[in-house]
């Protein structure tokens, strides 16, 4: 008799092993379909990535591209955000500055616990009169109250508690975008503190896409999209957008704060920048000089776009360097290439 511990004699017509090795060789089969599944299933997850890459290539392309078609055609005026309240200000620290007759019906206690907060000096103050106002059944108060608190925690420098005012605001129901914009502002704000530059820049899109009219959430983007367009490994969808973006701003701020000296103090504040062989840059500054109505000094700017090149996508590079050398001499018309 085999002992505890000991293997058993092979015995001639013993079946006990048979169920074991049938059990290993499906385990095996199994084994073998899955590796086979993952050769199967891995090698069109690289084509559709790549597709998406072209899609966005393809996207980014027709964008920049319809841009200066609306450029050729209407000069600036094409740059213009478009605002559908003729109410807009110039600029403003919330939207409820920006515009006037957001508030509709607001219940008296809220009304004036809000003043007491905005009266208050002392930021801990502020904090308390603005709590009890969150849960208040009007969406627009409990969202102007954590709004308030976000701005508050961020003065402090409390960027934890600001990001997660901000962030509830925006859990609030039934709040209009151009509303929200302000608390994707805040989230820009914190990500730009922190140098989450990538945050910073989906934050502050989502903010100018919610509000046209916001002048400081186009102001914050601009430096951002310039720190960004400025590091390497970035894709050319990635490269056309942010020029484009920068475009956009450039002609939206000026009209936005309604002062045309901005053209030029954007120009130079990127021409400064220029000396770092970015073609982005001297496109930005050429258009802002040319806009301004300093010719001469456009002409001189975007002729440096030629000459600059190494640190962006070859496609991207290109296209910026094309456009700078078709704004030489003046705006080209829609038939000129």
């Amino acid at each position: 008799m085999a002992s505890i511990g000991k293997p058993s004699a092979n015995v001639p017509g013993d079946t006990r092993g048979r169920p074991l090795f049938a059990a290993l060789s499906l385990l095996l089969a199994a084994l073998a379909l899955v590796c086979l599944w993952g050769l199967i299933a891995g090698a069109p997850q690289g084509d559709a990535d790549g597709a998406g890459d072209a899609l966005a290539r393809q996207r980014a392309l027709a964008q920049w591209e319809a841009l200066w078609s609306d450029l050729a055609a209407c000069g600036e005026a094409a740059l213009r955000p478009e605002l559908g309240d003729t109410s807009l200000r110039a600029a403003g620290d919330t939207v409820f500055m920006r515009y006037r007759n957001l508030w509709g019906q607001v219940d008296e206690d809220a009304r004036h616990g809000l003043q007491m907060a905005a009266l208050s000096s002392d930021p801990q103050r502020k904090l308390d009169l603005l709590r009890p106002l969150v849960s208040t059944a009007d969406p627009l108060t409990g969202f102007r109250a954590l709004l308030e608190m976000a701005r508050v925690q961020l003065r402090l420098g409390a960027l934890e508690p600001a990001r997660e005012a901000a962030q509830r605001a925006l859990a609030v129901p039934k709040v209009p975008p151009r509303i929200q914009a302000d608390a994707h502002f805040i989230l820009g704000v914190i990500a730009w503190e922190k140098q989450s530059l990538d945050t910073a820049e989906t934050a502050l899109g989502r903010a100018v896409a919610a509000d046209p009219g916001f002048w400081d959430a186009r102001q914050l983007r601009l430096l951002v999209l310039a720190r960004q367009i400025g590091r390497p490994r970035q894709g050319v969808a990635a490269c056309l957008d942010r020029t484009r973006q920068m475009i956009l701003d450039l002609g939206a701020l000026p009209v936005l704060a309604q002062d045309r000296t901005q053209f030029r103090d954007i120009a130079d504040r990127f021409a400064a920048q220029g000396d770092l062989t970015n073609p982005a840059f001297a496109l930005l500054a050429g258009l802002g000089y040319r806009w301004a109505g300093d010719t001469e000094r456009a002409r001189i700017t975007l002729a440096g776009a030629l000459t600059t090149g190494g640190r962006l996508p070859a496609e991207c590079e290109q296209q910026i360097i094309e456009k700078a050398d078709a704004w030489l001499d003046g705006q080209p018309t829609e038939d000129r290439p």
